[in-house]
């Protein structure tokens, strides 16, 4: 089984049932926060491009409901395992 990426609820700051105007409205306003072209520096640069990408993947698995259905089945499954052992 592939492991998990990191929680993509987490990432974008919202709850796990949350609607898509609010996966949306949470992905626009981190989008702003940390673009890499609005940084100079050459080290934060690279600390806001590595934030972006994850800001980008959390909002492509959450907002397919598909992906988002298979992302949280498998978290579902995860936690079954670790509770069964």
């Amino acid at each position: 089984m592939s492991p998990l990426p990191p929680d993509p609820y987490k990432v974008l700051g919202v709850s796990k049932d949350a609607q898509t105007a609010a996966i949306r409205s949470a992905h626009r306003k981190l989008v702003l926060k940390c673009h890499p072209d609005k940084v100079q520096d050459p080290k934060l640069k690279a600390e806001k491009q590595d934030e972006f990408q994850r800001v980008q993947q959390a909002y492509e698995l959450l907002i397919d409901d598909a992906e988002r259905q298979k992302y949280d089945e498998k978290v579902k499954m995860e936690n079954l395992r670790k509770n069964m052992q």
